[in-house]
């Protein structure tokens, strides 16, 4: 019962900071809603404008937690009023607004999913408002080895996310091979050796990375036909289409056989 009183004073604690920190903020933002969630830290809404949660960063697709935290955004604001308050960025480099999503004008959605371990916290200047909370809400969530630091201890299970899976190039995909490929991102604050580590697809067909050096925040393909590597290409070197059009499995191990990438997809 002890444990379970400290628990609720936390809670009623976390409770009143957001109330007073973010009470009267909101004069002239208009609430919306959320049309669509697209992972767990981007949101499409009305108008189709998409929005990227500020001060955060989600497991990408295929990563561990990915479903968990794009389901629990889902959960916290589908169906419901939103106010999204932005910084000193309006958007970032990819045309996505850049805001706080707030519920009921006292809940602040970015601080929840990084305080669950459904996200880690990510400070890009000058976007730096809720820098402090959002930090300490991390903070807590690792001391707990709440979500995603589950993993605290293989920190290069979360560098490499899947961006973007091109699985239908233009055209016949036999005679453009090069044009099919898989985007990765490494979102660590480090460069990773990724030599020796591999993808598979459903059906068994394997790459193995040569030596190579995802570089940190950058992004990398694996084209599907032949080439030279480089760090932003490298080249599975097959005759004939990878992925599959209707549907396939990525999925990625590292040089020590850990599972890194476990992604699905089916075509839309």
């Amino acid at each position: 019962m002890r444990n379970e009183a400290v628990v609720f004073v936390l809670l009623a604690l976390f409770a009143t900071f957001y109330v007073s920190s973010f009470t009267g903020l909101f004069t002239g933002i208009p609430t919306t809603h959320a049309n669509r969630i697209i992972d767990g830290d981007t949101i499409e809404i009305a108008g189709g404008e998409k929005v990227r949660l500020i001060g955060i960063d989600t497991p990408e697709r295929g990563q561990h937690f990915y479903g968990e935290a794009k389901e629990r955004l889902s959960e916290l604001i589908g169906g419901r009023e939103i106010l999204l308050k932005p910084d000193v960025t309006d958007k970032d480099k990819y045309g996505r607004l850049l805001r706080y999503v707030f519920l009921n004008r006292t809940e602040l959605v970015n601080i929840m999913l990084v305080r669950e371990g459904l996200a880690r916290a990510l400070s890009i200047e000058p976007d730096t408002k809720y820098e402090k909370e959002i930090a300490e809400a991390e903070s807590y969530a690792r001391s707990r080895g709440l979500g995603i630091w589950t993993y605290a201890n293989d920190p290069e299970l979360f560098c490499i996310g899947i961006y973007y899976l091109r699985y239908n190039a233009i055209g016949d995909d036999r005679d453009n091979l090069n044009d099919e490929y898989v985007e990765f991102r490494n979102h660590c604050d480090h460069n990773l050796d990724m030599t020796g580590w591999r993808v598979e697809d459903s059906t068994g067909k394997e790459y193995v990375f040569g030596e190579f050096m995802a570089k940190s925040k950058e992004m990398f393909k694996l084209r599907t036909g032949a080439g030279d590597d480089g760090p932003e290409n490298v080249f599975w070197n097959s005759r004939v289409p990878v992925w599959n059009n209707a549907g396939d499995r990525l999925r990625m191990w590292n040089r020590a056989g850990q599972l890194v990438l476990d992604y699905e997809y089916q075509s839309q």
